[in-house]
């Protein structure tokens, strides 16, 4: 078996083909979408998990220089980086080539030459020879191209225009631009995506991504925020999906980072996500349990049922209630609470502190009646 049987790199002509030989680098490695994004990095390239994916999702010839940070990070040798280069230079000529002959314009076609008149009392020839009286009619100039002698010419037709229609560049973008129009009308007033809503912010293919991720979003882009989640130190479900735990964790990254607690996600965000600032490991629920049974010996069990159905024992839980306030921690105090009691959020997510402000509040008491869980009865 000769070396182009064998690579089939050789045999790849359309962008389609090009890809689906990148996916098949991309498996064969074994690396995930993080992974490769950090081996990338490593090697003075730049490329988002993002990015990768809605490269790998796609049949469009992508860039140059995202080919080559994959090939790269997968392990590529040089040599073969530059055959994959000259590869999709290659390809990328003859959609160029095919682009210019579908957009060129057809040249105007002139009038075909009159036939030549004869004269009326002029006699057929007779094997080929001219006729006897015949003059060329009066102020008549001779016929360029006249057919030769014994050639009846018949009346020539002309050459209908040809139809006009988009190039097929054109009609893609104008079905792109209808499709964006109705993904838009798809969005609500709050810019939160309706549920049931086929269409999503980011769901085309594109190298870019929303200025603003908020919840409610889905695609590669969120893909990439719930990675960089992870990477600082935040458990939760890396699934494309921009739901209420993608939004409690944003909050608890922004309120230890010092940035605004919006929920959403920017450039800065993104940028703080992408630095050294990661947050610190929280106590387990073995833990939380024993700490929450010591300070309440008076209803142990009914203290750490309570946590668990306000907060899953998840220190770091933040919930959002309909009018936009919000409620921390593991005993679940809210924003109000929290000004009263004189202290920020990142101390309401500190799971001992959090113990101990319950015990206050249940010490006025001697009950759970302050807060409201229907599982804790």
């Amino acid at each position: 078996m000769d070396d182009a049987a064998r690579d089939p790199l050789t045999h790849v002509a359309t962008a389609g083909e090009y890809v689906a030989l990148l996916r098949d680098v991309r498996r064969r490695s074994g690396l995930t979408y993080r992974e490769i994004t950090r081996q990338a990095s490593a090697a003075g390239h730049w490329l988002p998990p993002s990015t990768l994916a809605t490269m790998l999702g796609r049949t469009t010839l992508p860039r140059e220089r995202t080919v080559v940070a994959l090939l790269v990070a997968c392990g590529t040798t040089p040599a073969d980086v530059r055959r994959w280069v000259e590869t999709r230079r290659n390809i990328e000529a003859q959609l160029g080539e095919r682009d210019r002959w579908e957009n060129q314009a057809v040249p105007t076609t002139s009038s075909p030459p009159a036939a030549p008149q004869q004269a009326a009392n002029s006699a057929p020839a007779v094997d080929g020879a001219p006729a006897a009286n015949s003059e060329p009619a009066a102020n008549s100039p001779p016929a360029a191209n006249s057919a030769p002698a014994g050639t009846v010419v018949g009346p020539v037709r002309p050459t209908p225009p040809p139809r006009v229609t988009a190039p097929w560049p054109t009609r893609r973008w104008l079905r792109l631009a209808l499709l964006a129009v109705l993904g838009v009308l798809t969005v609500g007033a709050s810019g939160v995506l309706l549920p049931g809503a086929a269409a999503t912010v980011d769901s085309s293919p594109s190298d870019g991504c929303p200025l603003i991720l908020r919840q409610g979003m889905y695609g590669p882009c969120v893909l990439d925020l719930q990675e960089r989640l992870v990477a600082g130190g935040l458990e939760v479900p890396v699934d494309g999906w921009f739901g209420p735990d993608t939004t409690s964790r944003l909050i608890v990254f922004q309120a230890f980072g010092g940035l605004p607690v919006s929920g959403t996600a920017d450039g800065r965000v993104l940028d703080e996500l992408s630095g050294a600032v990661k947050v610190p490991p929280t106590w387990t629920e073995d833990r939380i349990g024993k700490e929450v049974r010591r300070v309440f010996p008076e209803d142990p069990g009914g203290a750490v049922q309570l946590a668990r159905c306000l907060s899953g024992l998840d220190p770091y839980r933040v919930e959002i209630a309909g009018d936009g306030s919000r409620r921390w921690g593991l005993f679940q105090f809210s924003d109000m609470e929290l000004s009263r009691l004189g202290v920020d959020r990142r101390t309401a997510l500190d799971p001992g502190w959090s113990i101990g402000a319950a015990r206050h509040v249940w010490s006025r008491t001697g009950d759970f009646g302050h807060w409201h869980c229907t599982a804790s009865r």
